[in-house]
């Protein structure tokens, strides 16, 4: 007598969508995961293998930023902003503009251009390291599979989704297949621990399973932030759902000041006081403070700064001065913005896994990993069970 077929259920239904979406998406899906890996520690391994081009050999004090601004600003320079670390020996990071860009902007903000500049002697450092062209290849592979970005884009944002929904349907899978195996302690514990004796094809089951399941909630992340670089639909729409403006500080800048006949002409920017009275206001150890200098009459300096503390958000707080009277005009602190703010300001951080310091890179550093092998355990699932059928 032959056996009653089985009913097609919801559960085999996601785990066919687990299958196939895997299979097809599994080789890009490999790409974008591995080169994430990497690029956890951009920043660290190009500071590391390009140190020269990062640091500067201690040769007597360092120069005061007024000395350094001067000697930059010479004929038709202007000293838009400028970065320094908390980290001994690092070198400056200055932003300078042209008269002519100022004027020819209208008002509107002016990139400029970036030179990286030796504390000790003033000078600017060329760069010659290679690590830095490296990991824009790297970053290339991962965004847009070093095609062109019209297609290479949406074929990763594409096979993202894909990656988020094979997240929540892994999940749906991991749990007992009924409400009788899910009372029973065994079933859980299958899902939690590795048999690290069993035969390899169990191990491999095991190794996806499992290790997926802890990873779950950092690979989500990524997949979710990572959309942004792919639609700018998406990245619209999330702006309105957080109600702020995401990687915001790319905006901030100088504030007006009330006009009067005090503060007549440019000011003289005295940044030692201004830097005293920040870390006064702001005690916490310097990762990276940015000073944003006034480039018209009548504007306010802005100071930037980073903690450097662990645990500490990478996020700045930020304060407003008068230049005229050094006195502070306004404070805002991360601490204090609303909840999508926070997410809005350090969602680059959340997406590489930065946002709270070294704990949280080394968390998704091991997460990406097992993101990289999630296609192949899940291709030798499959080719186990085409064998063994």
């Amino acid at each position: 007598m032959p056996k009653p077929k089985k009913s097609y259920t919801f559960r085999k239904l996601i785990n066919d969508l687990h299958l196939w979406l895997g299979l097809a998406s599994g080789i890009i899906l490999f790409i974008v995961c591995l080169t994430g890996c990497i690029l956890t520690f951009e920043t660290e391994l190009v500071q590391w293998f390009d140190a020269e081009d990062h640091y500067a050999a201690p040769t007597h004090a360092p120069l005061d930023f007024n000395t350094i601004i001067t000697d930059l600003e010479q004929q038709d320079t202007l000293v838009k902003d400028f970065i320094f670390y908390g980290e001994a020996h690092r070198n400056l990071q200055f932003t300078l503009i042209t008269k002519a860009e100022l004027q020819a902007s209208g008002g509107k903000p002016v990139r400029g251009k970036s030179v990286t500049i030796n504390p000790y002697t003033g000078a600017t450092v060329q760069a010659t390291g290679r690590t830095k062209a490296f990991m824009h290849t790297v970053e290339a592979l991962h965004r847009y599979l070093l095609l062109d970005k019209t297609w290479g884009r949406p074929i990763v944002g594409v096979s993202t989704i894909i990656f988020v929904f094979l997240c929540l349907s892994g999940l749906l899978l991991w749990f007992p297949k009924t409400l009788k195996k899910l009372k029973k302690r065994k079933a859980w514990t299958q899902g939690f621990t590795i048999k690290t004796k069993a035969h390899w094809k169990r191990l491999n089951y095991d190794i996806h399973n499992t290790f997926g399941f802890y990873a779950l909630v950092p690979l989500l992340l990524m997949g979710l932030t990572g959309l942004l670089w792919s639609f700018t639909w998406y990245y619209d729409g999330l702006e309105v759902v957080l109600g702020d403006q995401l990687g915001k500080s790319r905006f901030e800048t100088t504030i007006p000041l009330a006009q009067n006949n005090a503060n007549a002409g440019m000011a003289t920017v005295n940044l030692y006081t201004l830097l005293q009275k920040t870390d006064s206001i702001l005690p916490y150890s310097n990762y990276a403070t940015r000073v944003t200098l006034p480039l018209n009459p009548n504007e306010s300096v802005m100071i930037r700064k980073i903690s450097g503390d662990a645990l500490a958000f990478n996020a700045a707080d930020k304060l407003q001065f008068n230049p005229y009277t050094n006195s502070l005009i306004s404070a805002t602190y991360f601490k204090d913005e609303s909840f999508g703010s926070k997410v809005a300001g350090l969602i680059r951080g959340i997406h590489v896994g930065n946002f709270a310091g070294g704990l949280t890179q080394w968390i998704y550093f091991i997460c990406c990993l097992v993101a990289t092998s999630l296609p192949i355990t899940g291709t030798l699932i499959w080719f186990n069970k085409k064998k063994k059928a």
